[in-house]
């Protein structure tokens, strides 16, 4: 077992994976090449861009030059918004009541394009192929927790604007997810770790996605997690640990306290 943590692998939980904030290689990599955040990430970069949200606003920053990053646009968002992924040519923003989708063809300007709407629940979101993966889920953090639910929601976005609902699978209660090919992995409350295998086929224009277990690891207390290249970061407010998925069962590799 190995005693240390890629430097690499530390940067990517510093962007994104601690749960007092707040992939694929073939999804988020190709799209940005400057780092990869947790799904209960606030902000996302993609290209010179850095964007940011708070309960009222996205923040677009120039980031050309990393020692002088510019602000140079702050765009109205709905005020339940809590997270932010971005893929493609496009920012998806997670909130209580839904998920909405703005394009950044002119990166400077993002401009709302779709919502999806949900039951009233915490909601994080990852993509790869076309295809969103959406937590729902009623803990003590969200502000409706007695009448949300606790279960995935799997979208199809290969359209942006007109993202279209394909299924949900019941939960105990998720929080942080990532995706990795065809594996999703999914932080699942008192329940642990949970990794899923995906399978996504497209019948006449018809897509659908199953997802089948393939291991839990109830011991992990689990708050988010970073899927890339065979390495699993998964965050929780004590500690943060890699495994290696490049086979199942995993085999942890580090721990840091």
């Amino acid at each position: 077992m190995k005693n240390t943590i890629t430097l690499s692998l530390v940067s990517f939980i510093l962007i994104g994976c601690g749960s007092t904030s707040s992939s694929s290689s073939s999804s988020s990599d190709i799209y940005s090449s400057t780092g990869k955040a947790g799904s209960m990430a606030r902000f996302a970069i993609s290209g010179d861009y850095l964007y940011t949200i708070n309960s009222r606003e996205m923040n677009v920053l120039d980031i050309k030059d990393a020692s002088k990053p510019k602000k140079i646009a702050k765009i109205h968002v709905p005020f339940d918004v809590q997270t932010l992924f971005a893929y493609k040519d496009n920012l998806y923003v997670g909130s209580d009541s839904g998920m909405y989708v703005y394009d950044k063809t002119t990166p400077t300007q993002p401009t709302r394009v779709a919502e999806l709407s949900h039951a009233q629940s915490c909601d994080p979101v990852v993509i790869s192929d076309d295809i969103a993966y959406i937590t729902l889920n009623t803990g003590s953090n969200c502000w409706n927790n007695r009448t949300g639910v606790n279960r995935l929601e799997i979208v199809d976005v290969s359209t942006p604007d007109t993202p279209k609902f394909i299924k949900a699978v019941d939960m105990w209660e998720p929080t942080g997810l990532g995706v990795d090919g065809e594996n999703l992995f999914i932080c699942d409350g008192d329940s642990g770790l949970k990794v899923y295998d995906i399978n996504k086929t497209d019948n006449n224009s018809t897509v659908e996605v199953t997802i089948d277990l393939k291991e839990t690891l109830g011991e992990i207390n689990c708050y988010d997690v970073i899927a890339h290249n065979h390495n699993l970061i998964i965050s929780n407010n004590e500690d943060i640990r890699q495994f290696n998925y490049s086979s199942f069962p995993m085999e942890e590799e580090g721990r840091i306290k």
